[in-house]
Formats: structure tokens, sequence, C-alpha cells
């Protein structure tokens, strides 16, 4: 184990080091921290502390890889400028800043209510950058079937899709998938809809997206896999319900954003206490050429878009690594927010994802489930939907 001297701004060391004594106390707080995203329930004893001491921050060598641990403070577990709107760049100076690395942040002596890795694409195969790469092709591939969700409380600028299940707001359905039917039947009629590649798509995006979750976090994994099976909701990697679980399904729905997206200090009211959230830097697909790849090159000039704990004073600089940054965070019981960011050639976006089980759709599932007459009202997946844009376009042609 490396345990570093590192000291935020204001700290001081009250007591005289002990090196045993600070050794296990580290121990305690570095399982303790962890315990959300470990797989197995190994079960620890409760321990007193001794004194004060105050470890804030610390790098252990686990499987490999260096981790580092930044347990906040109590001084610092507040809002230090709850007036502002968007926390501001002077404010932001405060704040502890995360940016490179695995790392895990926790209220001292408390579990983790986040973890972040950031993985430069510096350091990827050409295997790894490819199927980055094709899981933004499907994303972008999504805005033809799908509208950019017009109301969400939060949002302050950008773009934003949602896309897998809903709660249907149609009289006669009780929930189903995302779509724009009037897309639909336009790429029906251009001959550019296959079903069995649409399935095929999202069962890879799936399967990528928790299998890397699985890497970085895989108690917090099981978590949104015991949630979706015990509530018997539909995988957004399913195009019908109800239909049998992948070992890889573990949510309903995700969100999608672009163009300098940021929005209000919020937590969300979604089913899952555990969020997936993914951000990657792409070339702005409103001013790219063909020739252009699909993730952004060494000219990314993306200023600003941190990712921010407020009540913590810690944010995720997301422009200090060139890569992809995956972080898993309690979403319901701690605020967070994006910040406004920009491109200064307009050339580059930052693509951010998020997994959910919406709380809206988990109600009308629960209720299709407990009622006796199911066929009073339709489940809207994949067939539905194709019927729908069919019978549009047959309407049309009277």
């Amino acid at each position: 184990m490396i345990r570093l001297g590192f000291s935020s701004p204001g700290f001081s060391c009250k007591n005289r080091l002990r090196p045993g004594r600070a050794a296990a106390r580290w121990n305690r707080n570095r399982d303790r921290a962890v315990e959300p995203f470990v797989s197995s329930n190994v079960e620890s004893e409760p321990e007193e502390y001794e004194d004060d001491e105050d470890i804030v921050e610390n790098i252990e060598q686990e499987e490999g890889e260096s981790v580092y641990y930044y347990f906040v403070p109590p001084r610092n577990q507040h809002d230090p400028c709850p007036d502002e709107i968007l926390t501001s760049n002077e404010t932001l100076k405060l704040y502890h800043r995360i940016f490179h690395g695995t790392c895990v942040i926790a209220p001292r002596y408390k579990p983790a209510f986040c973890k972040v890795k950031f993985l430069p694409f510096s350091s990827m195969s050409p295997a790894e950058l490819h199927g980055w790469e094709r899981l933004v092709c499907f994303f972008l591939g999504r805005t033809q079937f799908v509208e950019p969700v017009k109301i969400n409380g939060p949002l302050m600028g950008g773009v934003m899709w949602a896309d897998g299940w809903r709660k249907s707001s149609k009289t006669g359905e009780w929930f189903g998938r995302y779509c724009s039917v009037a897309r639909l039947s336009a790429l029906i009629k251009l001959c550019q809809y296959n079903p069995e590649d649409e399935a095929a798509s999202f069962r890879e995006a799936n399967n990528w997206i928790a299998t890397h979750l699985n890497e970085l976090a895989p108690g917090v994994l099981e978590q949104y896999r015991q949630l979706l099976i015990e509530s018997e909701l539909p995988s957004f990697a399913q195009m019908e319900y109800p239909s049998p679980y992948d070992p890889l399904d573990f949510a309903s729905f995700f969100t999608f954003t672009m163009y300098n997206f940021h929005n209000e200090d919020h937590v969300d009211k979604d089913a899952n206490t555990w969020t997936l959230v993914c951000w990657i830097p792409i070339f702005n697909p409103l001013t790219s050429s063909e020739t252009d790849p699909i993730l952004a090159d060494g000219g990314f000039d993306m200023i600003g878009g941190h990712f921010t704990f407020r009540d913590f004073q810690v944010y995720l600089d997301l422009n200090h690594v060139f890569g992809v940054t995956m972080c898993v965070f309690r979403s319901q019981d701690h605020t967070h927010q994006t910040l406004k960011g920009v491109s200064p050639s307009d050339r580059y976006t930052r693509l951010g994802f998020s997994c959910q089980m919406s709380e809206k759709m988990s109600n009308a599932v629960v209720a299709y489930i407990n009622t006796k007459n199911k066929a009073c009202k339709i489940v809207s997946g994949q067939q539905v939907q194709i019927d729908n844009a069919e019978a549009k376009l047959s309407k049309k042609k009277k």
C-alpha cells in the first residue's frame, strides 16, 4: 500500500501521527468506502474510532492499478455558495478536483457516494477504441428514431434524448419503448429500417456498457440487476415484454446528451439508487465533415462542462484526461450538476449518457403485473411500433 500525505486547502494535521493506528484507520475508512462497489457480500465488524486524525487522501494499489481515495472532511460537506445557479469558476477553485486515474469519493468514516475512472484514449487497444466508437454511433443513430426530450426539470442547455422503455402517456397503453412513429414510418418508407438490426444494436450497446460497469463497480451492476429482475422491469435491450433476461441486462432506459449540455443542481427521482454516467469526447455531428472520425482527436478543445457534487465541494474535471470518463454515484441522495461547457472551435462536443429505471414506469409495470385484465391495454414493444408506423403509411396512401 502507498500512503501519500496530500492535503486540501485549509488542512492542518492536529494530532501526532502514529503509523500503526493511522494505517488501521485508513484500512477501516477504505473498507467502509468501497462496500457499495464490491460484488461479494463480505460483512465487516464496525470499529470505534480512537481519535480524529485527519486522513483526507490516500492511494492504494489494487489489482495492478492505483486507486485514489478522497475522504471528504466534515468541514467540506456543505455547499459554500448555495445561491449560485451554476457554480462559478471562482467557487470551483474552493472545490477538490478529481481529474485522472480511478478515484473513490466518500464522506469521512462513511460509505462512498461516487467512484470514477478516467480512461485515456492513448491507453486503449484498437479493439477498445473501436468499441467506444461503435457505442457513439449507436447513440447517434438513435436520434433518427426518438425526438429530443422537451421537458426535463433540471435541463438548462444542450440537447437530451431518452430511449429504451418508458411509462406510456397514450390511452390504451401500459408502457412501451421510446419511439417517434413519424420518424419510424419515414425510415420504413425509405427501406432504411430493419428490426433485427435494431435489436442487435441494442444488445451490443447494452453488453458493452454492462461489461465496463462490471469492471468499474461490480456491486453497482448487481444492484441494478437485482432491482430490474425483482421488479420484473424490461431491459432496454429487450424489444418486447416480457422476455427472458440476459446475464448482462441491467437497466430499463438511458438518456444521452450533446451540444454543451448543462443543468441545475438536482437529485434524481428514478427507481435506481446508483446511476452510471459516462462522457465521451467526439466530433460535433452538426459541424463535422464526412472525413472526420467519430471520436475526437488531439485538437479537442472543450472548456468547462465539469460534473460537480456541490454538497461535498468536489468536481470531476472532464478535460484533463483525453478519453472516456465513467462514473457511478448515488443519484437519489446527493445533488449533482453538469456545468456549462463550450468548444471554441465548435468542432467538438461531449456525448454523455446515463442508465436508469424510471419510477413512473416501474409503477406502470407493477400495475400491469397486478391486474387481472392485462388485455385492457397494450404493451408497446417493437412490433406494436412497427404496426403503428405501417398504419400511418397506409393512411397517407389513401
